[in-house]
Formats: structure tokens, sequence, C-alpha cells
């Protein structure tokens, strides 16, 4: 993950309320790539690196395929 969106998405995350879910498509909005590859490498850097943005959990995929997360 580049650090563009590295620093986007903490910043969006401290503005989340705690116990908050999202989805990384939802959470930066206007911000997230519109190439499909783009988009499917950030989420799964997002995910690989999840330790680094600390009290973010992984919630899973719904039945839509979408992955969620939540703010502790």
């Amino acid at each position: 993950m580049n650090e563009y969106y590295r620093q986007l998405i903490t910043e969006k995350l401290e503005m989340l309320a705690p116990a908050s879910r999202f989805n990384l498509r939802e959470l930066l909005g206007h911000e997230w790539p519109n190439d499909a590859g783009a988009a499917r490498k950030l989420g799964r850097d997002f995910r690989a690196q999840i330790a680094d943005f600390h009290g973010i959990a992984d919630e899973g995929r719904d039945n839509e395929n979408l992955r969620w997360y939540r703010k502790q």
C-alpha cells in the first residue's frame, strides 16, 4: 500500500466512532480507486497490513463478497 492511501486510511479511521463497522470502499468514498485491479490490490494490502492499523478487526465477508471491518 502506498503512503498516500496509508495516511488517508489512518485519517479516516481516526474519525470513526468506536465499534463502527465499515468497508474500505465506504471509508474512502470518492478516494476509492476507479480501476478494479487497483481497488482489489488496495483491499488485499489493507487486509495484509491490518495489524499496522491499531484497533481494527476483520469481520469477514458478507453474502455480496464485501469484506467488513470494525473499529474497536
